[in-house]
């Protein structure tokens, strides 16, 4: 648990085999590119690589 909680959400999921390194790359360059401040979760919600269950069953907050 102790490595949960040091993790980054989207390192957590990728570790989890929840989301691809990929989309987790494609996530971070949406929030880069983004004018306004966006959460992680927000967007691989949004693109559909992971439901509301998955982001609440992920122990990093």
């Amino acid at each position: 648990m102790i490595q949960a909680m040091n993790e980054r959400i989207g390192e957590q999921l990728v570790r989890l085999e929840m989301l691809s390194f990929e989309q987790a790359e494609e996530i971070l360059k949406i929030q880069e590119s983004s004018k306004v401040p966006r959460k992680f979760g927000e967007i691989a919600l949004e693109l559909g690589y992971v439901t509301e269950e998955d982001l609440v069953e992920t122990p990093v907050r």
